[in-house]
């Protein structure tokens, strides 16, 4: 799966220069040319903690924008 413009994604890689650790979560919020990203990080208060550009293989997508749903979940049926 190719990652999308406003994925969530999460960490597979400790990044120690941006104080981010395996696990932490955030946003594509620009995709570059050879597989890039630039991924937005953000405290539980929404502030931006950190900005890091990204290849793909150092997070992987937990949730799609395009289809408003967390990735291998199975699709829900709108009551």
């Amino acid at each position: 799966m190719k990652p999308e413009l406003f994925d969530v994604v999460e960490l597979l890689v400790d990044l120690p220069e941006s104080n981010l650790c395996v696990g932490e979560q955030g946003a594509i919020v620009e995709c570059f040319n050879g597989g890039k990203y630039e991924v937005e990080f953000a405290n539980q208060y929404g502030e931006t903690t950190a900005i890091c550009t990204l290849n793909s293989e150092q997070f992987r997508v937990v949730w799609q924008a395009k289809t408003k749903s967390k990735v291998g979940a199975a699709p829900t049926e709108a009551s």
